[in-house]
């Protein structure tokens, strides 16, 4: 079966990419299965071509019917046949795909990683401005994915945001790679797959809002968002022994901030308890109603005060070997961090389309536009990709 331009590959194929799988040729796990490094080494051309080479598993810690991987895969390269949707730099190009059964499921992408920003999040090398271009790519994939621009019918939902599901190429450009739970757009309901009674990946499940709504993923990205900033991972033993995801911790420290260490009064299972509905409009969904964003402590208020000495610092999560970084400005963090802390929130979130706003009236993204690519992602935004 030929999908288009798309090679049908086989399961040696792609051994023969990755070097027989080689540890050397990991890159990183995903939801369902591992990424590769891989390369095509073409004999009669003595040309090589890089590329990223996915394969499916059987899921250990998630529910697993048989037949949900063939699903997803067929999902994806339905996905990567729109267009209209990879017509974004945030989407990669599919190269071919592998359908050998149930155990030997696998595509090819034409895109030569970097790294993961699973892998990156805690490395030291990985700067400030870097992991604002991350963000702002991302948000810009994420705000094209719920627009209209991107799909005649409903906005795509991609429902499974993590560290893992990002890559980057050597310029820090972030590339989305896993869409096992996507729903909307050019898909009818695929909630209704058995292949996605999951509800997201571990660490990053928003178990407050409606599964198919969008601000599932605007809860993603704040989830991401936070990570990058922190420094701080939600990993396979936070989950063994109940730790607490990147936004939870993130809340509970803002509540230490506010309140002290009386938490058991103030903060419950419910996020709702350190928010303030009364805040001063920041980033708001919805013009006809206040927003529902972090307390006062973390205001957008840039107005200096002869008392400023007398209060506490603004709230902010960036990690101080990030706020030692030179291209750091100190009004961005706790700016950044209410944008996380937003985007956690239980009543409501802003959409993409204001997150990436928020993101780009930030000072380092104005004192930086050439190394973020602004101009290159404004030119986008106005053309509505």
């Amino acid at each position: 079966m030929k999908l288009g331009n798309l090679k049908k590959l086989s399961y040696d194929d792609l051994a023969s990419y990755t070097d027989n799988f080689s540890q050397r040729n990991y890159l990183c796990h995903f939801q369902f299965g591992k990424l590769y490094h891989g390369k095509i080494v073409r004999a009669e051309t003595v040309q090589q071509q890089y590329v990223m080479v996915k394969v499916w598993e059987k899921p250990t810690i998630y529910e697993y019917m048989p037949g949900d991987n063939e699903l997803r895969l067929m999902d994806e390269v339905i996905l990567h046949r729109n267009e209209m949707v990879t017509s974004h730099p945030g989407m990669l190009k599919m190269y071919g795909y592998c359908f050998e059964g149930e155990h030997n499921l696998g595509v090819v992408y034409e895109f030569k990683p970097f790294d993961s920003l699973f892998n990156l999040v805690r490395n030291d090398s990985f700067t400030w401005l870097q992991r604002i271009k991350v963000a702002l790519g991302f948000a810009s994939l994420l705000r094209f994915l719920h627009s209209a621009e991107c799909s005649i019918y409903e906005p795509f939902k991609i429902r499974n945001l993590d560290c893992a599901h990002v890559v980057l190429d050597g310029d820090y450009n972030p590339k989305l790679c896993d869409f096992g739970l996507i729903t909307g757009g050019i898909f009818p309901d695929r909630t209704i797959y058995t292949c996605h009674h999951i509800s997201g990946s571990y660490g990053y499940i928003d178990i407050y809002s409606d599964p198919v709504k969008d601000n599932q993923d605007v809860f993603g990205f704040g989830a991401i968002l936070l990570s990058m900033i922190s420094k701080r991972l939600y990993t396979e033993e936070d989950r063994e022994i109940l730790g607490p995801p990147v936004p939870q911790w993130a809340l509970k420290e803002f509540a230490v901030y506010k309140y002290g260490d009386v938490l058991d009064d103030v903060f419950g299972d419910n996020n709702d308890d350190v928010v303030d509905d009364n805040d001063d409009d920041v980033i708001d969904d919805n013009d006809d109603d206040d927003d529902d964003d972090v307390d006062d402590d973390v205001d957008d208020d840039d107005d200096d005060d002869d008392d400023d000495d007398l209060k506490k610092p603004k709230f902010s999560l960036v990690h101080q070997s990030l706020a030692a970084d030179p291209d750091f400005d100190a009004s961005d963090g706790y700016k950044i961090t209410k944008l996380g802390l937003d985007c956690s929130n239980v009543s409501k979130r802003p959409n993409m389309e204001k997150v990436l706003t928020y993101l780009l009236e930030r000072n380092v993204v104005k004192k930086h536009v050439d190394f973020l690519g602004v101009d290159k992602l404004l030119s986008s935004f106005e053309k509505g990709v």
